[in-house]
């Protein structure tokens, strides 16, 4: 079967599935999604369901039992029937790192822990865990994941998806402000975009200055931000507060065409280490749009030169 195909045939038995609980039972779909996906994992019903919904999971699922479904193809499955989840409750899209931004963040983290592999990775706002999962098939499954999320539903979701991975991981449903942990390799996340009308702190500043306690000396904070990131009225008070723990080592602008109304970058941050030295190279790229893929791979081929230099 295609790789299309596979996509398909799996995503068949999620919205088989969801669709039949949500129609004959009332039971929203994202849930549904997730009884699905416990149901083909460990055969386990979440509640008692009617005899007949009960049946319409053992037909469904027998039709992908006997498939071999790639990882990748498997995450892809999961995503198209989350976007479907979100859009039947009218969630925005945004809590899923869209997949070309994902593997690109596979890319710098590659390119960052080029001698010493990046062996604990963490999602402070994780979510529905489409970013790490991602991270596990583009850099290295045998990383161990971390993810923190306040939605009960998305935890349970993005556990799920990284289960059906075979991904080692842990993920803790509470507010990532009140999270503590041991300190991990890398940190990566998506910030949620920001209201115009904010009334409280600069969450994304928040999160950046709580976790960086989990990072370990020399590690990595790489996060999507909005292009004004810094330009917030606290953003000199957290400028200074960071740069006490952390250097700036780079940020990447992402093609505005991506977005809508928020254009975004990639944030890189070193957490320092007890003896460091001030940077004196700071990585700076403009990205073409993905699609481009002439101009794409040129740009590339600049941040590695970069990280060549920079290691040499």
């Amino acid at each position: 079967m295609s790789e299309n195909g596979n996509v398909e045939a799996f995503f068949d038995y999620l919205d088989v599935v969801a669709n039949t609980l949500y129609d004959k039972h009332e039971i929203p779909y994202l849930k549904g999604i997730h009884q699905a996906l416990d149901f083909l994992l460990d055969g386990d019903v979440e509640e008692e369901l009617p005899a007949s919904a009960v049946q319409t999971m053992e037909d469904a699922k027998s039709q992908v039992v006997a498939l071999r479904f790639p990882k990748e193809e498997v995450r892809k499955a999961i995503q198209l029937a989350l976007l479907k989840g979100f859009k039947h409750e009218r969630i925005t899209n945004s809590m899923i790192t869209p997949d070309s931004i994902g593997m690109f963040m596979g890319y710098l983290v590659r390119k960052l822990f080029d001698d010493e592999p990046a062996r604990t990775i963490m999602d402070p706002l994780a979510g529905p865990g489409n970013l790490l999962a991602t991270l596990h098939n583009h850099y290295r499954e045998d990383s161990v994941f971390y993810a923190v999320d306040s939605d009960a539903l998305l935890c349970k979701l993005g556990r799920n998806m990284l289960d059906a991975l075979e991904a080692k991981h842990q993920y803790f449903h509470q507010d990532t402000l009140t999270y503590k942990g041991t300190p991990v390799d890398a940190i990566v996340t998506d910030f949620p975009v920001e209201s115009v009308d904010r009334r409280h702190a600069y969450f994304p500043y928040q999160v950046v200055l709580h976790h960086m306690q989990h990072l370990k000396p020399g590690g990595f904070f790489l996060a999507v931000i909005e292009n004004d990131f810094f330009d917030q009225k606290e953003g000199p008070n957290f400028k200074k507060q960071l740069m006490e723990e952390a250097h700036l080592y780079g940020l990447v602008k992402l093609d505005e065409g991506l977005f809508e109304n928020h254009p975004q970058s990639v944030l890189i941050l070193q957490k320092k280490n007890a003896q460091d030295e001030a940077m004196k190279d700071f990585l700076l790229v403009d990205l073409p749009p993905f699609r481009d893929e002439k101009a794409f791979q040129n740009a590339l081929a600049k941040i590695d030169e970069w990280f060549k230099n920079k290691k040499g």
